[in-house]
């Protein structure tokens, strides 16, 4: 039996943990792991341009990401809706960087939206949480969470720990 009276306030509590766990894949005390972001170093696109597609909450951490990389780095982002994207031209002449963002790694219409860029030869990042999923595997590079299972329906530790990873890549 849990110390909670249901799921989603153990999540709710569990937070602190999962964001640890996130900052511990990529930082050695107060200091970045060059290892955990040398697969990152080729991802971005030589003018700056970033597109994420995401759906659900991994979308508002999306939108969130857009202000971090726009006013951290200078870099030009736009959000789309995972679903929308797909519908796109395949070549899209800015050949931006495309950035997925998942729960699971296994969202079907992020799925679909990671390989339309794939396919169209945009380089591509996935942030998910479960690792080894099918978006860390095809995408060009990926960075994990550390939210482990989220059992209530809304995505409470793994938004807030994408929004970790998302910082670091900023940074």
């Amino acid at each position: 039996m849990s110390d909670f009276p249901h799921i989603m306030l153990r999540e709710i509590y569990e937070q602190p943990k999962a964001i640890r766990r996130t900052l511990s894949l990529y930082l050695d005390g107060p200091s970045l792991k060059p290892e955990s972001f040398a697969p990152l170093s080729g991802w971005l696109n030589p003018r700056g341009e970033v597109l994420i597609a995401a759906s659900g909450s991994s979308r508002h951490a999306g939108l969130a990401a857009e202000v971090i990389l726009e006013d951290l780095c200078g870099l030009a982002v736009d959000v789309e809706y995972s679903s929308e994207y797909t519908f796109r031209p395949a070549a899209n002449p800015r050949r931006p960087s495309v950035l997925v963002i998942s729960q699971s790694g296994e969202t079907t219409d992020t799925l679909e939206a990671l390989r339309h860029a794939r396919s169209s030869g945009e380089l591509t990042l996935a942030i998910a949480n479960v690792s080894g999923s099918t978006m860390q595997r095809e995408a060009s590079c990926s960075m994990p969470l550390g939210a482990g299972p989220e059992l209530a329906i809304p995505a409470t530790k793994s938004f807030t720990c994408q929004l970790t990873a998302l910082y670091l890549r900023a940074v």
